[in-house]
């Protein structure tokens, strides 16, 4: 079968694919116009992520990108996993990394985030990130910074945005002179164990970070909530934050924030939660909240449990209710009145997280209809005494505006528009590739098609 389409609508459907490497490499051997948009979704993002136990074709998809008619498709490079000696004398890791960025002229985001490696294994990667004047993020962890690799990290130019996963002394020395040269960046973020974060490197990088919009900060004794919120504070471009929150923290004032994430340690005991509700409070006083989000690991998963956040969120709702867009409890209970209150006040929600009991899902399933915004809930529900279906959820998606929902471990999607142009021409695809025995896979929008 003839499918002609233009190249970026025929990119832009395959995108659908992109998790799915088979059908992808399958689709290449349609026909020219195909094998461009299939291999420009295939090699857009390379992964090198090695397991523990040694594997001997680590390095062929890296070996491929770095093909000259599939080096231009690369935009991201992503390495992660166990880079153990065994691994390393048995496969030419830095020889291949090296020659792959020097191929990937595109390249727009790294990331080396390994979770085992030798020093200096990515030294020579870092000389070569010197030479890519196309790139914008960096992430990295420890393994970027060590003695002979700080220097160099400190070098790359022309970043929107730079991560820093436990940055230690050796690139905190260099951080304001290299901010200084980042006069593009957007984002910064320091994250997980940021103990060498003293104060005073917040008083010496704020000046640097005035058109910075979003900001990450993990975890320092040594920094206390008004050295944190100080910094905050001298911050004017600032609208999303992400926080680690712990007991030695008290107040804030953030008035651009729009985007708040507060990460905090498990507790089950009410004052400490009562503490964290209150700081949350202060922490988004008077800004124009779109976005709140609670991350922690643990939850008590009782029906039982005290509704600790109701008083915060009804709170929360009646200071942001027009601009909320947002709102994700992960595991905290809230009660049925909370739910009522939050879809009665905030017209323009779409997105839900939190736990619910018996009557919390009853309340949500009535008032969801009236929700014409709402696309995507997520809902743990703490009670034995209620039992959800898929055939439960698929009414409730096809009552409501709801595409995406997901109770406990029930996740359904669905599309409403099943006759949309996007949905036909996906399937004019299907047939194309059906010789190729591709057809009859999922469809990322409408699921499966006959």
């Amino acid at each position: 079968m003839d499918v002609s389409l233009p190249n970026d609508v025929l990119r832009f459907l395959l995108d659908f694919l992109k998790e799915d490497h088979v059908a992808l490499s399958r689709c290449i051997l349609v026909n020219r116009e195909f094998n461009w948009a299939a291999s420009s979704v295939l090699y857009s993002q390379v992964v090198l992520c090695p397991p523990y136990v040694p594997t001997f074709d680590i390095l062929d998809r890296i070996s491929s990108a770095s093909q000259p008619h599939n080096a231009a498709h690369v935009r991201a490079l992503r390495i992660g996993g166990y880079f153990t000696s065994d691994i390393l004398s048995s496969s030419p890791v830095q020889a291949t990394l090296v020659a792959a960025v020097k191929a990937f002229n595109h390249l727009h985001t790294v990331e080396i985030l390994p979770e085992m490696y030798p020093e200096n294994l990515f030294d020579e990667v870092l000389e070569q990130l010197l030479h890519r004047h196309s790139l914008t993020t960096v992430r990295v962890n420890a393994s970027c910074m060590l003695e002979t690799g700080a220097p160099i990290l400190a070098r790359i130019h022309g970043l929107e945005r730079l991560d820093l996963q436990c940055p230690n002394r050796l690139i905190l020395n260099r951080l304001p002179s290299w901010l200084t040269r980042l006069n593009r960046l957007r984002e910064l973020h320091l994250t997980s164990n940021c103990g060498s974060v003293t104060p005073g490197v917040l008083r010496t990088i704020a000046p640097l970070l005035t058109n910075v919009s979003a900001l990450s900060f993990g975890l320092s004794y040594s920094v206390t909530d008004d050295d944190l919120f100080g910094f905050l504070a001298q911050l004017p471009c600032l609208q999303s934050a992400q926080l680690q929150h712990y007991l030695a923290q008290r107040d804030s004032q953030m008035r651009r924030l729009r985007s708040l994430t507060v990460h905090h340690s498990p507790t089950d005991d009410s004052d400490n939660i009562e503490r964290l509700c209150a700081w949350v409070r202060r922490a988004i006083y008077g800004a124009p909240i779109e976005r709140l989000q609670l991350c922690c690991d643990e939850f008590d998963e009782s029906a039982f449990a005290p509704r600790c956040f109701d008083a915060l969120v009804n709170d929360f709702v009646s200071a942001n209710a027009v601009t909320l867009h947002m709102l994700d409890l992960g595991g905290w209970l809230i009660s049925a009145s909370v739910v009522s209150s939050l879809f009665d006040a905030c017209a323009a929600l779409a997105e839900f997280s939190a736990a619910i009991d018996k009557p919390g899902y009853l309340e949500f399933a009535r008032r969801a209809p009236a929700m014409t915004r709402l696309h995507t809930a997520v809902l743990r529900i703490y009670d034995v005494g209620i039992s959800v279906s898929i055939e439960d959820a698929t009414q409730l998606m096809r009552s409501s505006a709801l595409r995406r929902l997901t109770i406990n471990d029930l996740k359904a999607e669905v599309c409403h528009c099943r006759d949309c142009v996007i949905h036909s021409l996906i399937r004019v695809i299907r047939r194309a590739v059906g010789c190729l025995g591709i057809a009859g896979r999922r469809c990322a929008l409408c699921g499966p098609q006959s």
